[in-house]
């Protein structure tokens, strides 16, 4: 009768506890499971109940369900195949070491009987299994084995040294069922040391994971578990399931990581000569134009290309890879070329800069000296034959014109601040302008205030002859713009006049008065009338002209680009120096 019973809670869940320990656990113990629910946890199926009582199958891995029992003909004979693997491997363990016991015999034999070997290895007295029953049992815990022991270490340490191994001779499985039984019986004391080194176990069990080939770094514990299940240090063990599935987490993350290091590195190597590989296509001949992204998939990469495919590291390789070692062997080529033309061209500049220096050396050597109003057809016969201005031709920045204007703007910079300095002292000496005067007899008075002063001694009689002209020039537009302006103010007036007529003997319906006196009389006191100064004539003018039903006349005047019909503005002119 089985020390585990099956309980529910308060929840109705069901739970199994066990009569002797008192221990309880939610999964159903090995003792109550039956062969069917034994075969359906062996391939990852459980059974359940729906709400009506119907039992159903499910996979809680692939989530598959199913209402009939699934078929496992593969796997028991998997199952099948994985114990006779086992037996196998266990018989042949024992034979390696049955062999040994031979040899030794047989050495002894021919060495002759002064050398006869007494070791009890080879003079054991043959027993009966129920005879050596409690001896091999007393062998193993002499020995102190435990859970994390292998058969396979039991074969090769105690088969070597302990006589008692060897009472049934040629029978793995027997002394393994033995080691079952004695995992299965041992005492509290023991059970209570191997729980405390944990740090035994792991290592045990790490042994164990990494001599079953089928587990994987991408293998789960679900699946582990069914691996290992018939592994002693699993079964018999008394750690608990969350330190074995720790452990192998643990054991599962190191295979991972040397998974990926070890991808790495072939990444690494792959990259490496992906990069030589591409290296050669792309700057194979400089003659040749350059070869495209595009260009390259179809020709040089992945399928296209038998010589690509025929290196097995790339395949490790994706699209995205090829483009990036691609764009990064572009750029390198991108940035030698433009530290070409970078050298090239700073080259060229040192010849360039040394060409525009021989120019300007030129310019300053003519018998022609650049004033502020020289033009380039009064020096180009001066040097049109030099080979400093030929070596200047067809150089890169600025050309021989534009260095000879770079010396005339200096020149009228000159002329443009020794003019001013000319209105103030004009103005300090108190010089008074006669408008009868001609431009010819005002220059020549300016030139002589100005010779006079000391200021000027430095100055040339072609630059003062300059400086007079733009004095003069720049007085006479102020004048000019003075005129324009009264005109414009003159017109304004006129049309506001003519617009008060409009208002008073159009809009208002009242009659045009036959003569201007009785007009003047009624229009004498507005501000239109009066703006007109006293000149009547002006506004007669407009009276006579004036129709109630004409528009508005037009004039040609206007304001910074506006037709003086525009809103009116006062009209106000800067204030300027007058000499």
């Amino acid at each position: 009768m089985s020390i585990w019973k099956e309980a529910k809670d308060a929840n109705g869940r069901v739970y199994y506890y066990n009569s002797l320990t008192k221990k309880s656990t939610w999964e159903k113990p090995k003792e109550l499971v039956s062969e069917e629910e034994q075969l359906l946890r062996e391939n990852g199926w459980r059974a359940a109940k729906t709400k009506e009582g119907k039992v159903y199958y499910y996979n809680p891995a692939t989530r598959e369900t199913s209402w009939t029992i699934p078929v496992f003909e593969k796997k028991v004979q998997t199952t099948a195949k994985k114990e006779s693997d086992t037996t196998a491997s266990a018989k042949a363990n024992e034979n390696i070491a049955v062999r040994e016991r031979k040899d030794l015999r047989q050495t002894t034999k021919q060495e002759g009987i002064q050398y006869a070997n007494n070791s009890q290895l080879l003079n054991v007295k043959r027993r009966t299994k129920e005879e050596a029953e409690k001896e091999f049992i007393t062998m193993l815990k002499d020995n102190q084995v435990d859970s994390t022991w292998s058969f396979s270490r039991i074969i090769s340490e105690l088969g070597t040294k302990d006589p008692r191994y060897w009472m049934v001779d040629d029978d793995p499985l027997w002394k393994k069922e033995m080691f079952e039984k004695y995992l299965s019986n041992r005492s509290a004391d023991q059970l209570l040391k191997e729980h405390n080194e944990t740090s035994k176990f792991k290592e045990a069990f790490i042994k164990m994971l990494q001599e079953n080939s089928h587990i994987k770094y991408y293998t789960r514990w679900s699946t582990a578990k069914r691996l290992i299940a018939d592994e002693p240090i699993y079964k018999h063990s008394v750690v608990n399931e969350k330190t074995k599935k720790q452990t192998f987490q643990d054991y599962i993350n190191t295979l991972a990581d040397a998974e990926k290091e070890s991808k790495k590195k072939l990444k690494t190597q792959a990259l490496n000569e992906l990069r030589e590989y591409l290296s050669g296509i792309l700057t194979a001949s400089p003659s040749e134009p350059f070869i495209t992204w595009q260009q390259l998939l179809n020709h040089y990469v992945f399928g296209k290309s038998k010589r690509y495919m025929a290196n097995r590291h790339f395949k490790s390789l994706t699209h995205e890879d090829v483009l990036i070692e691609y764009l990064k062997i572009v750029k390198s080529i991108e940035s030698e070329l433009e530290n070409k033309l970078n050298n090239l061209r700073l080259h060229n500049y040192t010849r360039d800069r040394i060409a525009r220096d021989n120019f300007k050396s030129l310019l300053k050597e003519i018998p022609i000296q650049i004033k502020a109003n020289s033009k380039w057809s009064h020096i180009y016969p001066c040097i049109k034959s030099d080979p400093r201005f030929l070596h200047m031709l067809g150089r890169n920045g600025s050309s021989c014109l534009d260095l000879f204007l770079d010396n005339v703007d200096e020149q009228r910079m000159y002329i443009f601040a020794q003019r001013s300095i000319a209105q103030q002292t004009l103005i300090d000496q108190n010089f008074e302008w006669n408008d009868i005067d001609s431009d010819e007899v005002i220059k020549k008075s300016i030139e002589n205030v100005l010779a006079n002063d000391s200021k000027f001694n430095k100055v040339d009689k072609e630059d003062l002859s300059l400086i007079t002209d733009g004095i003069i020039k720049q007085r006479n537009e102020r004048i000019q713009q003075k005129l324009q302006n009264e005109r414009m103010i003159l017109e304004q007036k006129k049309r506001y006049f003519w617009l008060l007529l409009q208002r008073k003997y159009t809009k208002a319906g009242k009659p045009k008065p036959s003569t201007w006196d009785l007009a003047s009389k009624e229009l004498s006191e507005s501000l239109e009338y009066k703006a007109l100064d006293d000149d009547d004539s002006i506004r007669r003018q407009i009276f006579d002209d004036f129709k109630p039903e004409s528009s508005a006349p037009t004039t040609e005047s206007t304001t910074a680009g506006l037709p003086l019909t525009a809103k009116k503005r006062q009209l106000s002119p800067a204030l300027e120096l007058d000499y």
